[in-house]
């Protein structure tokens, strides 16, 4: 590997990832919130999925 940098649009996925990931963890736990559990969730996989798409190479 020589010299591979994240995209402004991956690093923006990845944050978006990890903070539906905390969403979610505080949705099932703390506030018991179905709902909001399914959006959190789904919002994760669609940015994992953008990710992906996205990943150069």
């Amino acid at each position: 590997m020589s010299g591979e940098t994240l995209t402004p649009e991956l690093v923006y996925s990845l944050l978006l990832m990890s903070m539906a990931g905390v969403t979610a963890w505080w949705s099932r736990y703390v506030i018991e919130n179905i709902v909001a559990l399914r959006i959190a969730v789904f919002v994760g996989v669609s940015s994992s999925i953008f990710m992906l798409i996205n990943i150069p190479g």
